[in-house]
């Protein structure tokens, strides 16, 4: 039989597994590989630090959501080996393979910046959100920074998110003139896509959120609180409210798959990885044009489930990822655009609707159920 190991077990990961588990049952032997198989819903962060959502459900046993057909390792990849196909992990041992799929995502590099200390909040993780949480419940005024560390990052809409969600918060809290909100983003505009940015500055014109854009941070005075750009615009703040530094996985580097920042250069139609045999790439891990979210996994896997099913029976593989990307993008609590689109197809944001903010709050279930189960 064929054997056909699986490095990651987040939403790209776990997808491809019950995808493949169904395709090629009695024809190969799946092997899914990671370190923790704690599986985080990652759209859950954002209502956590605003106690919106608790962070008890956030995180589930990946291993749950694995088919019983799938052998699964719980260990880390310390290296892959492409010339002779084998996978090694620190306690485990090696893997051998057929066809490999890098389901690794993006690991948060806080190493990378030099500044980075106990002072400095994020919001991408659950340990994260919660304290961002305390300390929004302590914050009696001031000036609060929404920055981006560095580019690339996981959902792109979400800082912007927060920032706006900051307005809701302490208009809630009957204590938004004593708040000042500044956004900043690396990039040239408020937010990547230009056909959305435009009702995205608007947004938070509306709101009274200042917002720098072209801000590259390059270093912090935690104990000043003044965050120094590249470009000399500094702010001061009195809490500072970070997307982390985002980066692949350092086996991938030391195995000759990546270089750089880690990400692994992938084909954006096929998924395969470039300059690798029967190896393919999704999800965060990859370094093709488009976001870095679990909706891009989500297209991304049925595509590769379905050209290796076709090698192993023989087959051409003519499955061809075109891009899709869907995402709902809260611009207040109870309020939510919609976009949708792919290579060929600008988003056009939807008007702001209770009904997909709504959608979003209740999408966890359907997630476990139907999306990394490979049903949807």
């Amino acid at each position: 039989m064929k054997k056909i190991v699986i490095i990651g077990a987040g939403t790209g990961g776990t997808t491809i597994a019950n995808k493949l588990a169904k395709k090629v049952k009695g024809k190969a032997e799946v092997t899914i590989i990671d370190p923790t198989f704690k599986h985080v819903y990652q759209p859950a962060v954002l209502f956590t630090m605003f106690r919106n959502e608790s962070t008890k459900d956030m995180v589930k046993d990946g291993t749950k959501s694995i088919p019983k057909s799938v052998n699964i390792v719980k260990d880390f990849v310390t290296k892959v080996d492409t010339d002779k196909k084998v996978v090694e992990t620190k306690e485990k041992g090696n893997f051998d393979y057929d066809y490999l799929v890098l389901a690794t995502g993006a690991r948060y590099a806080y190493e990378t910046a030099e500044w980075w200390d106990d002072s400095i909040y994020e919001f991408y993780t659950p340990k994260g959100s919660e304290k961002v949480a305390d300390a929004l419940e302590k914050f009696e005024g001031g000036t609060i920074v929404v920055s981006i560390a560095d580019i690339p990052y996981k959902c792109p809409p979400a800082p912007v998110e927060a920032a706006m969600l900051l307005d809701s918060y302490f208009k809630k809290r009957k204590m938004r003139d004593k708040v000042k909100i500044i956004y900043t983003s690396p990039l040239m505009r408020a937010f990547s896509i230009e056909t959305t940015n435009t009702r995205v500055e608007q947004y938070l014109k509306e709101k009274d959120i200042e917002t720098k854009i072209l801000f590259n941070v390059d270093d912090v005075d935690t104990e000043e609180k003044i965050i120094y750009s590249m470009e000399d615009d500094d702010v001061e703040y009195d809490l500072a409210i970070f997307v982390p530094p985002h980066r692949g996985q350092q086996f991938l580097i030391d195995s000759g798959i990546s270089e750089g920042q880690g990400w692994i250069p992938t084909d954006k139609v096929t998924l395969k990885v470039k300059d690798q045999e029967n190896m393919w790439a999704l999800g965060d891990a990859t370094d093709i044009p488009t976001s870095k979210a679990g909706s891009t996994a989500h297209h991304q896997a049925p595509v590769i489930a379905k050209n290796i099913a076709a090698l192993i029976d023989g087959n051409e593989p003519t499955a061809e990822y075109d891009g899709h990307v869907q995402c709902f993008f809260l611009t207040e609590f109870g309020r939510s655009m919609f976009i949708d689109f792919d290579y060929s197809r600008l988003p056009k944001p939807s008007p702001t609707r209770r009904i997909w903010y709504y959608f979003k709050k209740i999408f966890k279930p359907v997630y476990y159920v139907g999306v990394i189960k490979g049903r949807v």
